[in-house]
C-alpha cells in the first residue's frame, strides 16, 4: 500500500478542468511503509507465526485516516505491530510535512488499541464496521475521541483532553452539529445531545422498551444494507432526523460465546427468510429536545429505509426499498408538515443494490444518482425545482458515465471545478481505479495508475484525496508518486 494526496494545480475553474492535478508526494513515514533506498532489505524466514502475528509480514498500516474539515490536515493513527505503542499523526497536504498530532501517552488513554478490548463481540463490531476512534470538530480545532464508549474532547491548541461523557452505558455514534455547538450520540437505544461545554445534556428520545431503538442500527440494517448510522443533523444544527426501529415482532436467535470458561448466551434479534423485519419510521426532533414530528412514507409498513438525510434545512430526502428489494423510491419530505413526494423510482427484474451514491449538490437543485438500468452501474445527474421541490418529479439531465464497466462508488464532487470523482473497474474487473468526469459528462479520465485496488479518501472540498492501494502480487512498496494524469 502507498499513501498520496493530489492537489489541484491551478486557481481558475477553467484551468482546473483542463489541467486537473499536480501530484504532491506525501512522505507519510510509516515504519512498515517506507524505508531508505540505500539500505538492503533484511531477509527473514517466512513462518506461520510471522504470517499470523499482529501486523503480519507487511507491518501494521495506518488506521482511521481522516481529513480535517478545513482540508489542512490528513490525520491517521499509526501503531507498532503489537499495538502497544501508537501516535496520532497528520500530514500537511500543501507541504508534505508530517507531525505528531496526539502523543503516544495521550493516545493510549484516548484511543486504546482495539485488540485490547476484552469483549469479543464489541471488538468484532468495531473492527467489522470500521468504527471511527476519533472525530474532527467542524472548526478543525478539536478532536472527539471514543474511548471504549466514553467520549473525550481534545483541544489541539492546549493539548488537553476533557472527559465529555461519564455515564455507565457506552455512548455510540457521536456526531458534532454542523456549527460545532453540540454533540449527539446514542446511549442505551436512545438519542442524546450535549453542549460542547460538556453541560446541558438533553435526552431527545425516551423509549424504555428494549425492542425499540432511536437512532441506533440493528443487525439487518448493518449486515444487509450496510447502514452505519441512523440519525443526521440538519445543516443549520437546529434539528435531527432519526430512524426509530421496533423489533417486537422480530424473532430472537441464541448466540453462544464460547470464549469464557463458562459459556454465555446472548439473544440476538435475527429475522430469517419470511420472518417479520423491524418496523421503522422517521422522526424529526429539535437538537435541544422537545416534541417529535413523525413522518409517513406510503401505506406499506413492510419496507426498508436504507438511506436518508437532508436536502437543506426543512427538507429531507428518503430512500424507501420494498421487501423484495426490486423497487427503490426516492422521496422529498417537508420536515415541518410531513408532506412528501416520490421524485424518482428505480425498478429491477431481479434486485436493486443499495449504495451511497445519492448526493445533493451544493447548488441545491441537482443530485447525483447511480443506476444499473442500462446493464451496468453508472452515474446520472438529475435536477429538480429548488423553489418547489415537491412540485414535480426529478428530471434526468445527463448520464455521466457509460461503457462496459461498473461504477463501484461515488467518491467526491468538487463543484467549484465541476468535477465528479468515482471508483470503477474499467478495462479490468479485477482492479479498482479512481476516475473523474465533468458534471456535463465530458472529460472522462483515469487518475490512479498503479495496478491493483485503490481506495480514495477525499477531503470535504474534493480538492485533495489520499490514495491507498494494494495488489495481490505486490507487497508494500517504497512510497513514490504515481505518474501525473
Amino acid at each position: 500500500m502507498a499513501l498520496y494526496t493530489f492537489q489541484p494545480c491551478c486557481s481558475s475553474p477553467l484551468e482546473k478542468t483542463v489541467k486537473l492535478f499536480v501530484v504532491t508526494f506525501l512522505a507519510v513515514a510509516l515504519s512498515a511503509f517506507t524505508f531508505a533506498q540505500s539500505e538492503p532489505a533484511v531477509k527473514k524466514p517466512l513462518t506461520i507465526e510471522a504470517l499470523s502475528a499482529e501486523g503480519g509480514i507487511t507491518g501494521r498500516g495506518p488506521e482511521n485516516l481522516q481529513w480535517s474539515p478545513d482540508g489542512a490536515k490528513l490525520s491517521y493513527v499509526q501503531r507498532d505491530d503489537t499495538g502497544d505503542h501508537g501516535q496520532l499523526w497528520y500530514v500537511d497536504p500543501a507541504s508534505g510535512e508530517k507531525k505528531v498530532l496526539v502523543s503516544e501517552s495521550k493516545l493510549a488513554t484516548l484511543s486504546p488499541d482495539v485488540n485490547k478490548i476484552k469483549n469479543e463481540r464489541e471488538k468484532e463490531r468495531i473492527t467489522r464496521y470500521s468504527v471511527a476512534a476519533y472525530l474532527w470538530s467542524p472548526d478543525s480545532k478539536h478532536l472527539l475521541f471514543d474511548s471504549l464508549g466514553q467520549l473525550w474532547l481534545y483541544d489541539l491548541q492546549s493539548g488537553t483532553a476533557v472527559q465529555f461523557t461519564s455515564a455507565a452505558e457506552p455512548n455510540n455514534d457521536p456526531k458534532f452539529s454542523p456549527d460545532g455547538s453540540r454533540v449527539a450520540y446514542v446511549r442505551d437505544r436512545n438519542l442524546y445531545t450535549r453542549a460542547i461545554s460538556g453541560q446541558d445534556e438533553k435526552q431527545l428520545t425516551k423509549d424504555s422498551d428494549k425492542n425499540i431503538t432511536d437512532g441506533d442500527v440493528d443487525w439487518v440494517y448493518q449486515e444487509e444494507l450496510s447502514v452505519r448510522s441512523n440519525y443526521f443533523w440538519s445543516p443549520d444544527s437546529s434539528q435531527i432526523v432519526f430512524m426509530q426501529m421496533d423489533e417486537t415482532r422480530v424473532p430472537s436467535y441464541p448466540i453462544t460465546d464460547w470464549l469464557p470458561v463458562n459459556a454465555e448466551v446472548d439473544q440476538q434479534k435475527y429475522p430469517k427468510p419470511g420472518d417479520p423485519n423491524p418496523s421503522v419510521r422517521l422522526g424529526v426532533v429539535s437538537g435541544k429536545g422537545g416534541g417529535i414530528k413523525w413522518l409517513k412514507l406510503g401505506d406499506n409498513p413492510d419496507t426498508y429505509i436504507p438511506r436518508f438525510g437532508w436536502v437543506r434545512d426543512g427538507l429531507l430526502w428518503v430512500q424507501v426499498l420494498n421487501r423484495n428489494q426490486d423497487q427503490l423510491d426516492i422521496f422529498f419530505v417537508d420536515a415541518k408538515s410531513g408532506h412528501s413526494r416520490k421524485v424518482l423510482s428505480e425498478t429491477s427484474d431481479t434486485w436493486i443494490n443499495v449504495t451511497d451514491d445519492f448526493k445533493i449538490l451544493k447548488s441545491g437543485d441537482r443530485f447525483l444518482w447511480s443506476s444499473w438500468r442500462d446493464g451496468h452501474t453508472h452515474l446520472y445527474l438529475y435536477s429538480f425545482d429548488k423553489q418547489n421541490p415537491l412540485g414535480a418529479d426529478a428530471k434526468l439531465e445527463t448520464q455521466l458515465t457509460k461503457g462496459d464497466f461498473e461504477v463501484l462508488g461515488l467518491e467526491a464532487v468538487d463543484e467549484s471545478a465541476g468535477v465528479v470523482y468515482f471508483s470503477a473497474n474499467k478495462n479490468d474487473p479485477r482492479q479498482i481505479q479512481l476516475y473523474s468526469v465533468k458534471l456535463d459528462g465530458s472529460g472522462f479520465q483515469q487518475l490512479t495508475k498503479e495496478h491493483g485496488v485503490h481506495g480514495a479518501k477525499f477531503s470535504d472540498s474534493g480538492k485533495n484525496f489520499a490514495d491507498r492501494y494494494s495488489s495481490a502480487v505486490s507487497p508494500p512498496q517504497p512510497t513514490r508518486a504515481p505518474p501525473s494524469p
